[in-house]
């Protein structure tokens, strides 16, 4: 049991303990930081086993979405069917535990905890990474929100009495992991990599596939629109759908420039970022990219399109282009990498932003002062 007399959170994903990337690995990091405030207990709740060591953390029985009993199923259903039967578990859970605030980013799972709150007692935040509809959340005890855009565009469209239930805080990224690399350790990584010391190399982190919309075939077309045989393309990911339409299409554009280097555990993720040029992703309305922080804790620059979420979130380390128009992404290339001054005057602003806006001590920090600010007066310790 959490010790009487702290604030009691439950960060709750359901592919927590399980899936290596994304909201799984922030809520679990979430949970571990939360360790470090006076007066906090923050657990990792999941339906796997490899939880953050150090931390406080409950395994919840459920139907993982890569059970056998799901094979052959749609992603989208296995990942409902996962939710759903994590539903009771976790509410009773809430209850015998006492835990003041269940936190949660899985939508049919936070809805359905929502709805025995009654019966658990535990106020339930939900952290909207998929961007949805503010009138179906406005229910929720809180909101979280990614961005300051987010919050004003949910403004219109909710109840007045019911806005001050959203906040907007973002996620946060490990600056002591995710750092520049000496020279050296660089020039190793790309040698292993197949990259030359005058080669220029585009990074980008997520899904090979159709479902997410990254369209890393855009990029690598992009690439290959710069007429520049320097560039290659790394690209870090597991498939989906459709992964090897745009694995076919990528080398169609690139050649051998374009290397998949599949899914890769996260403390090997790290020196790649560091053996790159720059950050690049050509989705046209990104959510919320945790792999964006980690280029910008690296000090890398990022090309991506004009969508004003993304642009506030890299600020002057970022380079927004119109990701529709053919060529627009290219002339970034020549422009804004580590091989020009720009790129690095960008990579030197990453850097800044990080540390003001992006460190767990301050995303911690803000989530609490919200967390108390919904409790009120109905804990006391």
């Amino acid at each position: 049991m959490p010790p009487p007399g702290s604030l009691r959170i439950a960060c709750i994903a359901s592919g927590l303990g399980q899936i290596r990337r994304g909201l799984e690995t922030w809520m679990g990091q979430l949970a571990l930081h939360l360790q470090s405030q006076p007066g906090v207990q923050g657990e990792a709740w999941g339906g796997g086993r490899a939880f953050p060591q150090s931390c406080p953390s409950h395994r919840i029985r459920l139907i993982a979405r890569d059970s056998v009993v799901l094979r052959g199923v749609p992603w989208h259903y296995r990942y409902h069917v996962e939710q759903m039967s994590a539903v009771i578990p976790i509410a009773w859970e809430l209850r015998r535990r006492r835990m003041h605030i269940a936190f949660c980013a899985d939508p049919s799972l936070a809805w359905n905890v929502k709805r025995l709150r009654r019966w658990h007692g535990a106020k339930v935040v939900f952290s909207d990474g998929m961007r949805l509809s503010p009138r179906w959340l406005q229910d929720y005890d809180g909101i979280h929100l990614l961005a300051p855009y987010y919050l004003e565009e949910a403004r219109p469209q909710v109840r007045p009495e019911r806005f001050d239930r959203f906040f907007a805080v973002p996620y946060f990224v490990d600056a002591q992991l995710f750092r520049p690399a000496l020279p050296e350790a660089r020039a190793r990584t790309r040698t292993r990599l197949g990259a030359s010391a005058g080669d220029r190399v585009a990074l980008t982190v997520g899904p090979v596939g159709s479902d997410s919309s990254k369209r890393l075939d855009h990029i690598a077309q992009e690439l290959a629109l710069t007429g520049d045989p320097r560039w290659h393309l790394w690209s870090v990911g597991g498939d989906e759908n459709g992964a090897e339409m745009v694995r076919g299409r990528c080398r169609e554009a690139l050649g051998d420039r374009v290397h998949f280097l599949g899914s890769l555990p996260r403390e090997t993720l790290p020196e790649i970022y560091q053996a790159a040029d720059v950050y690049t992703l050509g989705a046209l309305a990104e959510p919320f990219s945790i792999a964006i922080l980690e280029a910008l804790a690296t000090g890398l620059p990022v090309i991506h399109h004009h969508y004003a979420v993304t642009e506030w979130i890299t600020g002057d380390a970022g380079r927004s282009v119109d990701m529709t128009v053919a060529g627009a992404a290219a002339k970034a290339f020549h422009q804004f990498s580590l091989a020009t001054e720009a790129g690095r005057t960008a990579g030197d602003a990453a850097l800044r932003l990080t540390g003001i806006r992006y460190t767990p001590e301050v995303v911690v920090g803000q989530l609490i002062q919200q967390f108390d600010r919904l409790l009120g007066e109905s804990y006391a310790g």
